[in-house]
């Protein structure tokens, strides 16, 4: 299922998807921008500054969801029964509308985060800030699988994918782990440490298994087939996750994939967050049938709709696909 994933990812990219360097430029500009905010929740706190970016940026899509644009709430942080503020409602898991915190600024969205974690739910997760080290990155990853904060089966993975790639650790002074290792580390940082390209290149070493997993978690934001704009869904994931992530409705994601149900989707499929379109606009002339393909599955790749390449090449959505058969794009 993960070499399906990576085949449509790279597909993808031929007919309209950002390059890596190129999708990966929001992750980048969310690090440089809120690290900071970061470095003060640990000197604060104690909540680990890499851990809290990673979070930030799994969680606000790298400050591109329709949450965190509407809301300034960048961990998905529901309002409960003790939130006494502002509220937003947009699509969760549940099959109606929930209500999330609102926040002024950023630096309030960092802020009650880690209230939220330190205090608030003390009996969760405050071993954690008692136990484990700040640059114990690992233990805090798997630490907040453990105790419940997501649901999702690779959350901690993804966390540790984002530390590793991105080499989150150096932020705090840090050093990179390996599974079953910690660190213990007791020199100062300043605040100006910067992140930069230069600085956080991906290691040469052999990846392990897990890092060549969880890299490929790395890629969770926006991007574009055929000017419309797209993600994939990812293991761990369902069509309401991404729903609650982009604040549209589940519904509506069923419209513009143009299927009936969400179990109709699996990992690793193209998920299209507004209407495909019906014209292709790319390069692309005609595409060769490769095995597996299904009229729908060619329609997600190249961004159009089925009734658009169904007029366009005589066909109709139960013909079965001849591999070879060279299929009209425009």
């Amino acid at each position: 299922m993960r070499t399906r994933a990576l085949f449509l990812f790279l597909l993808a990219g031929m007919v309209g998807f950002a390059s890596m360097a190129q999708s990966s430029d929001a992750v980048w500009a969310y690090i440089n921008k809120y690290k900071d905010l970061a470095l003060e929740q640990e000197a604060r706190h104690g909540m680990p500054a890499p851990i809290t970016l990673a979070q930030g940026i799994l969680e606000s899509g790298a400050g591109r969801s329709g949450l965190t644009k509407s809301s300034n709430n960048h961990f998905g942080i529901k309002a409960g029964s003790r939130w006494k503020g502002h509220t937003h409602k947009a699509w969760d898991d549940d099959p109606y509308k929930s209500s999330f915190r609102v926040y002024r600024s950023a630096a309030e969205s960092y802020e009650d985060h880690s209230l939220f974690l330190k205090k608030e739910n003390s009996g969760r997760y405050g071993w954690m800030f008692r136990d484990l080290s700040v640059y114990d990155y690992r233990g805090w990853a798997y630490g907040l699988k453990k105790s419940g904060y997501a649901t999702a089966p690779h959350y901690a993975e993804a966390l540790i994918g984002y530390i590793d790639r991105y080499r989150l650790y150096e932020i705090n002074g840090g050093k990179k782990l390996r599974p079953g290792k910690t660190n213990i580390i007791t020199r100062t940082i300043t605040r100006e440490v910067l992140v930069k390209r230069t600085d956080l290149v991906i290691d040469d070493e052999v990846e392990t298994e897990e890092e060549i997993e969880v890299a490929n978690l790395t890629k969770k934001y926006v991007v574009e087939i055929n000017g419309v704009d797209c993600t994939i869904l990812y293991p761990g994931e369902t069509l309401s996750n991404i729903a609650r992530k982009y604040n549209i409705s589940k519904r509506k994601l069923l419209e513009y994939n143009e299927i009936a149900n969400e179990s109709d989707v699996q990992e690793g499929d193209i998920i299209f967050l507004a209407k495909k379109k019906n014209k292709f606009q790319g390069s692309q002339d005609n595409y060769r049938v490769k095995e597996g393909d299904t009229l729908y599955s060619i329609s997600q790749q190249f961004g159009v709709t089925i009734a658009y390449l169904s007029k366009l090449n005589g066909l109709n959505l139960f013909n079965q696909l001849n591999v070879g058969k060279k299929l009209r794009l425009k």
